[in-house]
């Protein structure tokens, strides 16, 4: 270890593994600091607002307010790649089940798919003749989902032709999620409810009340049991099993971003003041994590639970470690 390192450690009293990997780690790596604090800040560029971790972890990608989605892979701080072609505002990001295909949504009506190990662009599906707002692919990679401020959700082959539209929503759809199921589909935005969908067949299955309030984001856990969403009213969550609500937290004001870890036992919820904060299955708060500058735009945790990335209108991505349960 060298003594800067340890000069360091000493003053953020890190614990013994994390003085290892602090001797150890090399230029440009991810450096590990205590369970529930933040790791390492990445420079997304003007207004990030919106964030994706790969399926396999090995990927983050950010986007917001310049048009350009940046790539990084895991344990390094500068970017992978810089993917250009959206003319406006990108609001929606997706990686396809493989990792090997990034789909991004904008301001400029279209998403455009992109091969994330190349960097080299693929289909441009001109999705709508309104702003894309959000995009999601299918548990099986071959069909993904588009809305935004034309009030429908659409979905298409990953090659960009039209599958079907899914027609309900009476405002704008800022949210997309598909449970592994393989069937189901919420989608949510300023009607106030979340929207239930067999998307397979494009039948409405239920909808879930949110008061009226506008629903920023969705995410739903990696088993498919927990659903959740970051509402004007605050976070909220159910059981997908049986629809019913999960224990409300205590969240101050509304929610911006919203992710919920594998098992659905730990919800994070991003928030316009750049707080994050981390809730237990039974509603109380675990942590609370301080560091954005600017309104948590996007959220979500790497699929192995530990590490939760998070995205703000301060132009910047940040890793935290997350608390062991």
């Amino acid at each position: 270890m060298t003594t800067a390192h340890a000069s360091l450690a000493r003053r953020a009293r890190l614990p013994v593994v994390a003085l290892v990997l602090l001797s150890s780690a090399g230029a440009g790596a991810w450096l590990f600091w205590p369970r529930g604090q933040e790791r390492v800040s990445l420079s997304a560029g003007t207004g990030a607002r919106v964030v994706a971790v790969s399926p396999d972890g090995a990927l983050i990608a950010a986007a917001g307010d310049t048009g350009a989605v940046r790539v990084w892979a895991a344990g390094a701080t500068a970017s992978r790649f810089t993917l250009d072609g959206h003319t406006g505002k990108v609001s929606g990001l997706a990686f396809a089940p493989d990792s090997k295909t990034l789909a991004s949504c904008g301001e400029d009506r279209t998403v455009r798919l992109w091969d994330v190990t190349t960097g080299a662009p693929g289909a441009v599906v001109p999705a709508s003749e309104a702003a894309v707002l959000c995009v999601a692919f299918a548990p099986d990679g071959k069909t993904l989902a588009s809305a935004g401020s034309d009030h429908l959700v659409s979905l298409w082959t990953a090659a960009g032709k039209p599958v079907r539209v899914l027609k309900g929503h009476t405002r704008r759809v800022h949210a997309l999620a598909f449970a592994p199921d393989g069937k189901t589909l919420a989608s949510a935005g300023e009607d106030g409810g979340v929207r239930l969908w067999n998307w397979q067949t494009g039948t409405p299955t239920g909808q879930l009340s949110v008061e009226k309030h506008r629903v920023h984001a969705l995410a739903v856990s990696a088993d498919g049991k927990v659903l959740a969403a970051a509402a004007t009213g605050g976070p909220r969550w159910w059981n997908l099993s049986d629809r019913s609500e999960r224990p409300k937290v205590a969240a101050v004001g509304g929610a911006r971003a919203v992710a919920v870890d594998r098992d659905g036992t730990l919800l994070a919820t991003g928030h316009e003041d750049g707080s994050v904060k981390l809730w237990g299955a039974d509603g109380s708060e675990v942590k609370a994590l301080s560091g954005h500058r600017g309104p948590v735009f996007g959220a979500g945790f790497t699929p192995d639970g530990k590490t939760l990335v998070t995205a703000s209108g301060d132009g910047t991505v940040k890793l935290w470690d997350v608390p062991a349960k």
